[in-house]
């Protein structure tokens, strides 16, 4: 496999050069801007609503809901079946997460639900030591949905379920022991569940948030023009593999073997950092496909839709051929090639979408996902 990824390595270097040999003698004379006219721009802007966004939140939704009936079972009868059924609903539910939290506009950021649902990176160990302390103190006011609501959002969302099922002494869920402890997460998958009907409801109505995306207005203090709208779903694309970069890849990668922080991994201790990873692109590729995007390309432009292709295939077949646990892939140095290839993809998408296709649709890469971080 090691052999195989430095091929590839190689391999894919030549083609990103070469790519951008053909490019730049495309790119001679001034580049062809888009023609598309605003019904066009608010079609690919309905296609992502309606292909990818409503069903990945309506996803996300069905998901809680069947996490939080699993720790209700888990705290009514403890088993090793129960937690273990508890445990795959917590990977569905991370999943279907990863596929669509890249999707950092509208309701979503409404009451701080982004962060209730994953607060990460969590660089000073805020969440840690405050799921600990209620671990630890037994903290009855977090024992119920709707206080636990109130509390610090590093307490409540998918981080904090995850401890519970899969941190320390995690496996005493399975016995009569434990009963603080499943009561907590329970708390915690039925806010999560609560947040994510939250959202599946306000995307599925035809009114709100869908209408002004798809109906901008020139009153309207977020979505003015078709332009703003379609700027919401490029920078899913531009934001989203900058995070995955900087933020899901190098700060755990490190510089080399030696120096990688392997428990920097988002969903380490489940050993759902790498699923989450496939869950992030397939999402990415799945609105790629379903908004049309590439359709409101310029003719001369038009070979991007099968340079972002061809990447999000070697994203696909190199993160199918890592094994999980991420953490002993980024600390061995006959492992890691992969990740180093990944790397290079993910800034290879990154870019093209920030400095070709963005610019081409006459908008604006806009604000860093990381201001602020």
């Amino acid at each position: 496999m090691i052999a195989s990824l430095s091929r590839r390595a190689l391999v894919g270097l030549a083609l990103l050069l070469a790519a951008g040999t053909a490019s730049h003698g495309q790119e001679d004379g001034p580049r062809e801007p888009s023609r598309a006219t605003e019904a066009e721009k608010l079609a690919v802007v309905a296609n992502a609503i309606d292909g990818f966004i409503r069903p990945g939140y309506a996803q996300f939704h069905d998901h809680a809901a069947a996490a939080a009936s699993a720790m209700d079972s888990l705290c009514s009868e403890p088993g090793d079946t129960a937690l273990q059924d508890a445990r795959d609903r917590f990977a569905d539910l991370a999943a279907s997460w990863s596929r669509i939290e890249f999707v950092r506009f509208g309701p979503v950021m409404d009451d701080n639900r982004l962060e209730k649902i994953l607060f990460f990176p969590d660089r000073r160990g805020i969440a840690l030591r405050q799921i600990q302390g209620i671990l630890g103190g037994e903290d009855e006011t977090a024992t119920t949905q709707q206080r636990l609501a109130d509390k610090s959002v590093a307490v409540q969302g998918l981080g904090a379920l995850e401890f519970v099922l899969h941190g320390t002494d995690a496996e005493t869920l399975a016995t009569d022991q434990s009963a603080f402890r499943c009561t907590y997460g329970r708390a915690i998958a039925r806010n999560l569940a609560s947040i994510a009907g939250e959202l599946d409801a306000a995307w599925a109505a035809d009114a709100g948030i869908a209408a002004r995306l798809t109906a901008p207005d020139a009153a309207d203090p977020a979505w003015r023009s078709a332009e703003d709208s379609l700027q919401e779903i490029v920078g899913v694309f531009i934001h989203g593999f900058e995070a995955i970069r900087d933020l899901r890849l190098r700060p755990a990668m490190g510089e080399s073997a030696e120096a990688a922080k392997p428990n920097l991994f988002l969903f380490r201790r489940s050993e759902l950092a790498l699923a989450s990873l496939r869950a992030n692109f397939a999402g990415m590729n799945d609105l790629f496909a379903a908004s049309k995007l590439a359709g409101l390309l310029p003719a001369p432009q038009a070979y991007l839709e099968d340079s972002i292709l061809f990447e999000f295939a070697n994203a696909d077949r190199t993160l199918s051929e890592l094994a999980p646990p991420l953490a002993d892939v980024a600390s061995e140095p006959d492992k890691r090639q992969g990740l180093t290839y990944l790397l290079i993809v993910t800034d290879s998408l990154q870019s093209q979408f920030a400095e070709q296709v963005s610019p081409i649709l006459g908008l604006s890469a806009g604000f860093s996902a990381l201001d602020g971080d």
